[in-house]
């Protein structure tokens, strides 16, 4: 299989958005559409989503008025899983490029760990629609997992703002073959 050097912005189709947030209740499915690059030129990232996000009601707690940290949580794991789908399916990070779409799909949620966390809130955010980005900095084949360090960042059009960094292991717990 040949790995893809360079990528125009791919939008990911419906149909791979609702496989991707098939785990997720209903009312939890954050995440409305969303974009994929691939680094063409060596960057710094090898990959990155833009996502349209609208929380019209949490799934867990009463209205706070503000997207808070347990959002901030799913709606990140909603666009690096959707980020890592498409990296997947299009070849463009060559540590995902062992797995098929359907193995993808199935390691989701047993195999991608959050390995390290960290999340900052500079402005209060509107949760009822605003935009994130998650960038694949950096991808490492180690023996037993894959590391992909991430960035995230999200932003509502009244200047609110929040970001961060996390670590994901992908290992095989689910015993796939990679």
């Amino acid at each position: 299989m040949e790995l893809v050097r360079s990528a125009a912005p791919a939008r990911v189709e419906s149909a791979l958005l609702s496989r991707v947030l098939a785990p997720y209740k209903p009312n939890c499915r954050y995440l409305r559409a969303a974009t994929v690059h691939a680094t063409t030129d060596g960057g710094n990232e090898l990959a990155w989503a833009e996502g349209e996000f609208a929380i019209p009601e949490s799934c867990y707690i009463d209205d706070t008025g503000h997207f808070n940290s347990v959002e901030f949580n799913l709606c990140y794991n909603q666009l690096v899983y959707v980020l890592m789908a498409q990296c997947v399916a299009s070849r463009y990070v060559p540590a995902l490029t062992r797995m098929s779409l359907d193995e993808y799909l199935l390691r989701q949620l047993p195999d991608v760990l959050i390995h390290d966390f960290h999340s900052v809130f500079k402005k209060p955010l509107s949760p009822r629609a605003f935009r994130g980005t998650v960038a694949i900095e950096r991808a490492a084949e180690k023996a037993r997992f894959v590391l992909l360090e991430t960035t995230v960042a999200f932003e509502d059009s009244l200047g609110g703002h929040a970001n961060g960094h996390v670590a994901l292991a992908i290992v095989n717990r689910a015993g796939a073959k990679s």
